[in-house]
């Protein structure tokens, strides 16, 4: 028997599926079965619970979430037997789900759900036809058969990607051939879900457009620091109060150390950061086996062998199972390359990949696991794709600029800097142009960013021969 899985409230309200598998992860990280807003249920855990089969029928399983799982108001101490019209909430004041068996006879009158909606692909960008009957973002239902791999039409793009793949090592040329089939799929599939996603995409685009714009806002928030900072001395001049005194104190404190911050960052040369690593960070694509939906997320290289540093969710589903297909493009350059994953952090969302093409490649202008430059207030850089990949042939990374706000011993590192539903895996760079940790996650939202990384010592085991 299957279960249908229909989102009643939150950013997703009204998107449903119908699984019949033994496993239906659940949470915020873009590889779930049910996935909801990475930004706006943030109610919602990353990898949340699961929904396993049990016999003929289905138990919820919460996977330690931050804010709990709850079926009809009641919250999960263990694995619970579903029954047909629970519904099920993820977190206290996150999205709810509508829990129904799907029978077969059900089934053939059942409406289809996800309707492909036409869509048109920007000017270089091939867009892969569809089956009929599948539905849209390359998933389907389990009510109807899976779609066969998309099949190129005609000579063109296609087959210049099978021509460029092709030229590599002799036993890679089958590898090649259906890489450049993937890789095709994979950038219509990140412009489709780029249209979905367009709010997201248009703000990330007016916070990160150029390294000119971060300058500048540089400047605005160092001359509006100094203007709070200058009224709060005004008040705490003024203030007989001593309880108020101490507030006002506190808050004093809290705009010196960020205009501080603000001006350490106006002394760093982003431009060299930029052109010293820009051509070794890449888009990286994986797919796995149970699914025809491509995933992306950023990656740098380390070494111009070929060895690259990412987060380790993005290589492993909630089963734990390692991808199909892993493919890097990097940026500026219009190649799609082949990758293997060599292994993953036991203890951090870090994972190290090897490119199977010949060599050299660029790389980044070091690792510093001194931590010299990771101390609170130090400016820091971002280059990566807050976003995603912009749907594109060449994709063209961004760099966004900010500063340490908090070092948790050698675990991790939280930073004041924007950032986006793409970026994971960018690494994080020092002063002096080299990497100093790697981001895997945060929350953002209003005028504050509140994004979180790990520190580059973390991944020194993960290099090891």
């Amino acid at each position: 028997m299957k279960c249908e899985l229909r989102v009643v409230s939150g950013a997703r309200a009204g998107h449903r599926d119908v699984f019949d598998k033994s496993y239906v992860g659940i949470g915020r990280h873009p590889m779930s079965d049910l996935r909801f807003d990475a930004e706006q249920d943030i109610d919602a855990s990353t990898r949340h619970a699961a929904i396993l089969k049990s016999g003929d029928g289905w138990v919820v399983r919460d996977l330690g979430s931050t804010n709990g799982t709850f079926v009809n108001g009641e919250r999960l101490t263990g694995d619970r037997a579903l029954n047909d019209g629970d519904t099920l909430r993820f977190g206290v004041h996150g999205p709810e789900v509508a829990f129904t068996l799907v029978r077969e006879e059900d089934e053939v009158i059942m409406p289809a759900v996800h309707a492909p909606v036409a869509r048109t692909a920007p000017e270089g960008v091939p867009v892969v036809p569809r089956p009929p009957k599948s539905t849209s973002e390359g998933r389907r239902t389990d009510a109807s058969p899976p779609p066969p791999p998309p099949a190129p039409r005609g000579p063109s793009k296609t087959a210049v990607m099978r021509a460029e793949l092709s030229q590599q090592r002799s036993r890679l040329h089958s590898l090649g051939i259906v890489l450049g089939i993937i890789v095709i799929g994979a950038l219509a599939v990140v412009y489709w879900q780029g249209l979905e996603r367009n709010q997201a995409v248009t703000t990330v685009q007016q916070r990160v457009d150029s390294l000119a714009q971060e300058l500048a806002q540089l400047r605005t928030l160092k001359a509006q620091t100094d203007s709070a900072k200058a009224a709060l001395e005004v008040q705490l001049a003024a203030e007989r109060d001593p309880a108020r005194q101490q507030q006002l104190q506190t808050q004093l404190g809290t705009v010196t150390r960020r205009s501080a911050a603000i001006q350490q960052a106006q002394g760093v040369d982003y431009t060299a950061i930029r052109g010293q690593n820009d051509r070794a960070i890449a888009v990286v694509y994986v797919r796995f086996a149970d699914t025809t939906q491509m995933w992306t997320g950023t990656a740098f290289s380390i070494s111009t062998g070929g060895r690259m540093l990412t987060n380790r969710h993005l290589v492993r589903n909630n089963a734990g199972e390692s991808p199909r297909d892993i493919a890097i493009q990097f940026s500026g350059s219009r190649d799609v390359l082949p990758a293997r994953l060599v292994r993953v952090s036991p203890d951090a969302d870090l994972a190290l990949l090897q490119l199977e093409s010949q060599g050299p490649f660029p790389a980044i202008a070091g690792l510093d696991d001194s931590g010299t430059q990771t101390g609170a207030g130090e400016p820091i850089a971002l280059i990566g794709f807050p976003g995603g990949a912009d749907g594109t042939a060449i994709p063209h990374s961004k760099l966004v600029t900010g500063s340490i706000t908090r070092v948790v011993g050698d675990s991790l590192l939280e930073l004041d800097a924007f950032s986006g539903t793409g970026a994971s895996g960018s690494p994080i760079f020092g002063r002096d142009g080299r990497a100093i940790g790697v981001l895997f996650g945060g929350r953002g939202g209003g005028s504050s960013n509140e994004i979180v990384g790990l520190p580059i010592r973390r991944a020194m085991g993960l290099l090891g021969n």
